[in-house]
């Protein structure tokens, strides 16, 4: 079957790709993955594209199936489906996989772009198959929380490895998720390297005087092993004995939020930090904050740190491959090594002085997100690719 591709020009007589982004969490269902995909969706059709995005329903979360009206068009893009998920967590999910290949069969899109290397993926090659459309996956991590671990412990984890190896193309996000791919046997022809993309606000941060209730620390990101808040909250007495009036905000939730709560009430900082849970727009609370800090042990490219600089929101991180994507000392913020709690409570104390250098540091952290990692320009890069796939596609048939 030839593709419809050339029925659709946008105004200036390129093509109008038909697009779905496959995510089985979707807004407003909170996390890192959640947002990019969604902003990845706005960016696509502000780009000119049609675009859909297939996710499906949560019943413990409120979330319901919706109508199948069709994918996007000119009046609804981007435009969300939620496929039904019932039942026991293996009925459910393989009647959602069943949903996912019928609907892509029945809309016939150009292109299929998939968040995880995990169920979804498996349906989506199927259907891709069947239809001759070149299928996209994007790994979301690396490391003992990252797809191909999952794969290695899920019980269908390596029937889904060994299919997903057949997709026409990866989207790695950092080098260290590159990598774990070739080790994991994906060609590396297939592998390309495009990180995470965020909104970059018009108007950044500014410092601001303390009105008497004192700094505010912000984290945002999942309360998990990984995210080594652990760490964080054993470096925040010797924050304190600085900076009495200071505040730590820990925006997220998570498997470890009791014994990180029991942790802050056993080293007496219980009065100064606050578990606000997840948020659906953690990035509105950035703009209040006067630092964000991910004391992480693991990351792929981070969109919490990505809107903290983006905004221009001085920033301290852990000195892991995941954050120096973004961060080098003493120009765009501060490293400090991963489970070392003095040397993470120096940088912070150090970014809480709010001298120049730190501003300095907070500006050009702004600038590199918006010259290289602006959804607009990392959309752009997506349609490059998918551009080729669907040349390559075309000159093959």
């Amino acid at each position: 079957m030839k593709n419809k591709l050339l029925n659709l020009l946008k105004p200036d007589g390129s093509r109008m790709l038909r697009l779905v982004l496959v995510s089985r969490r979707y807004p407003p269902q909170i996390g890192g993955a959640e947002r990019v995909m969604a902003n990845m969706a706005d960016a696509l059709a502000k780009a000119g594209h049609l675009v859909t995005v297939v996710s499906s329903q949560n019943s413990s979360e409120g979330i319901s199936a919706t109508p199948d009206t069709g994918p996007a068009d000119e009046e609804h893009n981007p435009k969300l489906i939620r496929l039904p998920y019932r039942g026991l967590r293996t009925i459910g999910t393989a009647q959602y996989m069943l949903g996912l290949n019928r609907w892509l069969v029945r809309h016939r899109p150009d292109l299929v772009y998939v968040s995880m290397l995990k169920h979804d993926a498996y349906a989506a090659i199927n259907a891709g198959k069947k239809l001759g459309i070149p299928v996209v996956l994007r790994p979301e991590g690396a490391g003992h929380t990252g797809d191909l671990a999952w794969q290695k412990r899920d019980r269908f984890g390596a029937v889904i490895g060994r299919k997903t190896k057949k997709a026409n193309a990866f989207v790695a996000l950092s080098e260290t998720i590159r990598n774990e791919l070739l080790a994991g046997g994906y060609h590396s022809s297939s592998i390309h390297l495009i990180p995470n993309g965020v909104p970059v606000p018009s108007a950044s941060w500014s410092a601001k005087k303390w009105d008497g209730s004192g700094p505010q620390v912000v984290f945002v990101g999942r309360l998990a092993q990984e995210k080594g808040l652990d760490t964080l909250l054993d470096a925040w007495p010797e924050v304190l004995a600085l900076n009495t009036d200071a505040r730590l905000r820990i925006i997220g939730d998570g498997p470890l939020q009791q014994t990180l709560q029991e942790q802050a009430k056993r080293l007496g900082i219980s009065g100064s930090v606050d578990f606000s849970g997840a948020l659906a727009n953690a990035a509105e609370e950035l703009g209040q904050a006067d630092l964000f800090v991910l004391p992480s042990r693991e990351e792929g490219l981070s969109i919490a740190l990505l809107e903290a600089m983006a905004l221009g929101l001085p920033v301290v991180v852990s000195d892991i491959p995941g954050n120096r994507i973004l961060v080098r000392q003493d120009q765009t913020g501060r490293l400090a090594l991963p489970n070392d709690p003095s040397m993470l409570a120096q940088m912070i104390k150090e970014a809480l002085s709010g001298n120049e250098q730190t501003l300095a540091m907070a500006k050009a952290g702004r600038e590199l997100v918006e010259d290289r990692f602006s959804i607009e320009a990392v959309a752009e890069q997506h349609l490059e690719l998918f551009r080729d796939l669907l040349s390559e596609m075309s000159f093959r048939n």
